[in-house]
């Protein structure tokens, strides 16, 4: 380690703080051992079902159930509005990454759609519970560089794991790597429970007593800017997911790809995963959250144009890239705005806003799959990318004039 290095790392971690850079170096270190499983899991998951006989129908129950949990969201946000989000993380995440054994040992289609609805429920309860945590982490003029940080950390290694998973899945089949991640997921969260969180609740959320849901609701009547976000996030969110499970099929069964192509495809995601992570952190602590959020919709809406008027291999390259740039600000970005849009309320406005994924996300993949027999392909992306477009178009309208002022007076 040279000095001038030194130096620098005193200096960044002096500016943390103790708890700050205790959580940035296990964040960091748990982010590490998730790349494994994140690749296998969300990367290689749909096309080793279908590799193994999967339907569309089942393709498109698989691709739903991220959404099916997150219907319960609001629930789940009241709970965690009064208590310590930490086991809301830690306990649904440890069963849900041991779940991905059941089709490692059962490589059958309904072993795999089981596993991964059984995994999103669990997820539906840690993902309102993460957006809590996270803001008892990190300090706030830190957060989003920080979350980016471990991200690009795991980004990083992701890159080449993703095409060595698609080799090893060629030349030993789907088993393997699905222990692999099984194994690498369990010990990521164990590792991530050791974070320190800030203990006290924020003094808005001390008076919850119930579940209320139009109480939530009123949160929004109260708020356009919430209000407009959502509108937004239902349009392109759903034209989204709906070309998800598209991109799936048209690699496996139209262009028949081997699972090493579809692994350069996913180091292809991940290069701009990682290229997205590493700005986002910085636009969002220097310039705006809101900015952010404006790319990951017009990323999300460009990449079906791009499989509906290509569709080709090419198609394939170009659309997991831009994919990987909206995922990034989907992660990061959207969670900071979010974060801004109701200080105090965070649980519930992000319970509201996956709750509506759900809605969508369980809609969406059950109807593109369900018409994949009897419409064409090239159709249904490009009717996708125009739902993009509507909420893009949208957000853009209603922020017209705060996106073009620069500098933190931009920021929510």
């Amino acid at each position: 380690m040279t000095t001038a290095f030194k130096t620098k790392l005193d200096a960044f971690k002096l500016g943390l703080g103790p708890r700050a850079w205790h959580n940035f170096r296990i964040d960091a270190g748990a982010s590490v051992l998730f790349s494994f499983f994140n690749v296998v899991f969300n990367q290689f998951y749909v096309p080793m079902a279908i590799q193994q006989g999967a339907s569309n129908l089942q393709v498109g129950i698989i691709s739903a159930a991220p959404a099916v949990g997150l219907l319960f969201s609001p629930l789940w946000a009241a709970f965690i509005e009064r208590s310590d989000p930490k086991p809301f993380v830690i306990v649904p995440n440890l069963i849900a990454r041991a779940l991905i054994i059941l089709p490692a040992f059962f490589g059958v289609p309904l072993a795999y759609v089981g596993a991964a609805l059984l995994f999103h429920m669990l997820m539906g309860i840690q993902s309102p519970g993460y957006a809590a945590l996270v803001i008892r982490m990190y300090p706030p003029e830190t957060r989003g560089r920080l979350m980016g940080n471990t991200r690009v950390v795991m980004g990083g290694l992701m890159i080449p794991v993703a095409f060595l998973v698609g080799r090893w899945i060629d030349a030993a089949g789907p088993s393997g790597p699905l222990l692999f991640a099984a194994a690498t997921g369990v010990l990521s969260i164990l590792v991530f429970a050791r974070v320190k969180a800030r203990k006290a609740a924020p003094p808005k959320l001390l008076g919850a007593k119930r579940f209320n849901f139009r109480e939530q609701l009123q949160l929004v009547r109260q708020n356009r800017e919430i209000a407009v976000f959502f509108l937004a996030c239902t349009f392109t969110g759903f034209g989204n997911i709906l070309a998800v499970p598209l991109y799936n099929i048209m690699q496996v069964d139209r262009l028949e790809l081997s699972n090493t192509q579809i692994g350069i495809a996913r180091a292809i995601y991940y290069i701009c995963l990682l290229s997205a992570y590493f700005v986002t952190g910085r636009v969002i602590d220097k310039l705006s959250a809101k900015h952010t959020v404006a790319f990951g919709l017009a990323a999300f809406s460009i990449v079906p144009f791009c499989y509906a008027l290509l569709g080709n291999y090419g198609a394939v390259l170009i659309g997991s890239g831009i994919q990987g740039l909206g995922d990034a600000i989907w992660d990061i970005g959207f969670l900071a705005y979010m974060f801004r849009l109701a200080p105090g309320r965070e649980a519930v406005v992000v319970g509201l806003h996956f709750m509506l994924f759900g809605f969508r996300g369980t809609a969406g993949p059950l109807l593109s799959t369900f018409l994949a027999d009897s419409v064409p392909l090239p159709y249904l992306l490009f009717g996708a990318g125009v739902c993009g477009l509507i909420g893009l178009t949208a957000f853009l309208a209603y922020n017209r004039g705060t996106l073009q002022v620069r500098g933190r007076t931009a920021s929510m």
